[in-house]
């Protein structure tokens, strides 16, 4: 049997079945997924871990994998006609849930002001696109059925197979935690991922579908519970990395101010087109991609403005800043942080670094960064979607995963937002002795 054949660093092999999923491989050969061949999946984690310089496109591709061996499954437990019509929906948004990312995959969102599933879902239902040709090519209703799959708080299609995509333990996350490991060589994204698809199991819950997996599966549920909470630690949340995406963020903020007030900031042409537009194209948000925003920063490099041109070369160059941790101030948010942020802005100024916005950064840490899983605790409000449930001998309802493993639960539950901050190298010293005194204040050992 014909196959196309994909040499993978995770799986070894990935195989598309020619004589069954040829329209794959159109799909796949698009240039709206070819783009993402230049699209880090990690942003600029590889300032932090210089292997870190694989693509969204390896990421797709062993979503792809997944996908394919999860749906296998889901015949086993499952074979009726609507588990085999959602074949190729499931294939289809493996493939382009992610063809919506734009440069540096995440890290340009708030510099650009967009959210990466709706231009996901924009560039799947929009008709000039390829793969929305291709979709429509094999069946007419396929690019809405995807785009209704990859689409937030959409629930026209049964949820279950919504959450084998999305969910808390889905195709999308297996993949990237041991993606992200290896290409990092930090090691901790390691799970038992082949046991977690091959026990998966359907509940009922009211007459719908739900995802859930036997006890056998918990060991292996809690390796993946684990790599999560470890990754995000180690990799996604690392301050080096954090240091450079608000770097970044701060030096388009300071480009769209320039602008706004009036003066030339030299955007090249993909950048011009794409702020200028009052609601911006498919072609025209495609149109940028990492070559040109680093086109666009080499080009401030030679700005007029002081803040600006420093911190293009600043992000060329890895000159970072230096990390400074709030001080604890107790449960004080507002007036007790706003006194330190305000003292942390001055030693910033008196050194030298007028511009407080480009030069004092700030990082809110989300809790549910910190605890990357949390579940919904109430039974009754509980699905795949928010909780990994066990199905136990006896019950006649599944049992969350920090239910059944209680050493789980220190992990699985949110904790208080933290606040970092980066200032430059030159102040370090001072900018941590002023954090030692408002930490003394409060009567907390620095």
């Amino acid at each position: 049997m014909a196959s196309k054949i994909f040499r993978d660093p995770l799986y070894n092999y990935i195989a598309i079945d020619l004589s069954r999923d040829r329209w794959l491989v159109e799909l796949l050969n698009s240039p709206e997924i070819q783009r993402l061949r230049r699209i880090h999946q990690l942003g600029v984690s590889e300032f932090t871990y210089p292997g870190a310089s694989h693509t969204r496109l390896a990421h797709t591709l062993g979503v792809l994998h997944l996908m394919q061996r999860t749906h296998e499954r889901v015949e086993q437990i499952a074979d009726d006609e609507s588990v085999r019509i959602c074949r190729g929906r499931l294939l289809a948004a493996a493939l382009l849930h992610d063809v919506g990312h734009g440069p540096f995959s995440h890290l340009f969102e708030p510099c650009l002001g967009i959210d990466h599933e709706e231009w996901s879902v924009r560039i799947v239902r929009g008709e000039q696109t390829r793969v929305n040709q291709v979709l429509r090519g094999v069946d007419p209703t396929l690019p809405e059925t995807v785009a209704q799959l990859i689409e937030k708080d959409n629930h026209d299609l049964p949820e279950w197979q919504r959450y084998l995509l999305s969910s808390q333990l889905d195709a999308d996350r297996m993949d990237y935690l041991r993606r992200d490991s290896l290409f990092t060589g930090s090691g901790y994204g390691h799970f038992d991922w082949y046991r977690l698809i091959n026990t998966l199991e359907f509940h009922d819950a009211g007459g719908q579908r739900d995802i859930v997996w036997p006890e056998k599966a918990k060991f292996a549920i809690e390796e993946y519970v684990f790599a999560r909470y470890y990754m995000y630690q180690n990799v996604y949340l690392h301050k080096t990395t954090r240091c450079f995406e608000k770097l970044v963020e701060a030096m388009w903020n300071r480009a769209r101010r320039l602008r706004d007030d009036g003066h030339e900031v030299n955007l090249v042409p993909a950048i011009d087109a794409f702020w200028s537009a009052s609601e911006p194209t498919v072609e025209q948000y495609l149109a940028i991609e990492e070559f040109t925003v680093l086109q666009q920063i080499q080009q401030w490099m030679e700005h007029d403005d002081e803040p600006l041109k420093d911190l293009a070369r600043r992000f060329l160059s890895r000159d970072r800043f230096a990390m400074i941790e709030a001080p604890p101030l107790g449960n004080d948010l507002t007036d007790g942080y706003a006194e330190w942020e305000e003292a942390l802005r001055q030693v910033v100024r008196d050194g030298g670094f007028e511009n407080t916005e480009a030069y004092c950064l700030k990082d809110q840490l989300k809790g549910k960064y910190n605890q990357p899983y949390f579940p919904e605790k109430e039974s009754d409000e509980q699905s795949a979607k928010n909780a990994i449930r066990i199905k136990v001998s006896g019950e006649t309802q599944p049992i969350e995963i920090s239910q059944l493993l209680p050493r789980l639960v220190p992990i699985t539950t949110e904790s208080r937002d933290q606040y970092r901050y980066y200032v430059p190298a030159d102040i370090r010293e001072k900018a941590q002795n002023l954090r030692d005194q408002f930490a003394g204040r409060a009567g907390v050992s620095p």
